[in-house]
């Protein structure tokens, strides 16, 4: 999981956390903004990015956000506001306000506005 964003905060597993940019390495070390934090992280890895985020990849784990440059997860779904970008996800329901670059899901139903 990658998330690059300026001054917000994302609540993972239900622990909020303020940083610029957050990472999962190895699935189980959570780095935000080179240094290691204290989380409990499951084999599915549920997100919700509080503020605008330039970019946002996920392995798995439904990711809920407000306005965002990018968003690709493997499995998962997706809800969110204004999409700068693209949004991928290889299967999981995608759920947003306008999307100004291409919606690709393997397996999920589409909903925008």
């Amino acid at each position: 999981m990658n998330i690059q964003m300026n001054n917000g905060s994302i609540t993972i597993n239900g622990k909020t956390i303020f940083g610029n940019k957050f990472q999962i390495i190895n699935g189980d070390k959570l780095v935000v903004d080179g240094n290691s934090q204290s989380v409990i992280l499951g084999t599915q890895v549920n997100i919700t990015v509080n503020g605008d985020a330039e970019s946002i990849t996920n392995g798995s784990g439904t990711i809920i956000a407000k306005n965002v440059g990018s968003i690709s997860t493997g499995s998962g779904d997706v809800e969110c506001g204004d999409v700068q970008g693209n949004i991928k996800t290889g299967s999981g329901d995608v759920d947003c306000g306008k999307v100004y670059g291409n919606i690709k899901t393997g397996s999920g139903d589409v909903s925008h506005r």
